[in-house]
């Protein structure tokens, strides 16, 4: 049986709709000019979704008076954990805000409410601020720690701290601490950049306090610290305790306990 190759084809043409062109090689041009065109469009279009993606999380997007009066109330938020209201002239001043200086970027923010003459946060200025806060934080942990026995008591030696986080800490406050004891504030460095490390620390002799003589609970050194801003940060370190013969207790440098922070 003798088949019409070209009917066939065209019949197939016809039933599904295929087109046969030959092409130049100045079509083959202008199709790679729609792709190119086709891609920078799509990448463009994914700039702009990655730019709306982040502008409610960006600083670059809000005024520097929204963002002075925000670290003011969020201050004031983390400190209590209830909304807070500010009157408007109060924070004016404290801000050494003038009047007649212009402020009408606060006056529809997204994220400060203006209330019966207070400024108040609004939810968005919370979320806003806690991604804020987080890009500028600084996390100090440590990095070594000594322990030492003499004729003069025991004592924690040679304490250096680490800030590994991504924002400097400022007015560093170390304080040995424990259930149902009150906290003894042994040494203070008064600021380290990302990445800085401090140097040795003085001497603490504990033997002389509650520290040693008795078993204790969440043994620990805890930092108290704040940011450029002003916003207040937590952390620190376990600790374990060996009972000695004479019934005391040597807090033990090493291994160190578990890193927490707040």
């Amino acid at each position: 049986m003798i088949f019409n190759v070209q009917k066939i084809i065209e019949n197939l043409s016809l039933k599904f709709g295929f087109r046969f062109e030959r092409i130049n090689s100045s079509n083959t041009k202008n199709v790679n000019k729609i792709k190119e065109s086709t891609i920078g469009s799509i990448q463009q279009a994914n700039n702009i979704n990655n730019d709306m993606r982040s502008f409610a999380g960006s600083e670059d997007y809000v005024s520097d008076i929204e963002l002075n009066i925000l670290k003011e109330l969020y201050l004031m938020f983390r400190e209590s954990k209830k909304y807070v209201r500010i009157p408007v002239i109060e924070m004016h001043n404290k801000l050494g805000i003038s009047e007649g200086d212009y402020v009408g970027t606060v006056n529809n923010s997204n994220f400060i409410n203006i209330d019966n003459n207070d400024y108040v946060i609004k939810e968005a200025g919370i979320r806003f601020m806690d991604n804020y806060a987080r890009n500028n934080k600084p996390e100090i942990d440590i990095t070594s720690l000594a322990h030492s026995g003499s004729y003069r008591g025991q004592e924690l030696t040679g304490l250096r701290l680490i800030n590994n986080g991504s924002g400097v800490a400022i007015g560093i406050d170390c304080y040995l601490c424990a259930d149902d004891l009150e906290s003894i504030k042994f040494a203070r460095v008064e600021r380290l950049s990302p990445g800085e490390e401090s140097r040795n620390s003085l001497g603490f002799r504990y033997s002389d306090t509650s520290f040693s003589t008795q078993s204790l609970e969440n043994l620990r050194i805890v930092f108290e610290y704040k940011n450029r801003d002003g916003f207040k940060f937590t952390s620190g370190r376990y600790l374990s305790q060996t009972k000695r013969a004479d019934g005391n207790y040597n807090i033990n440098n090493s291994p160190l306990g578990v890193y927490f922070k707040m």
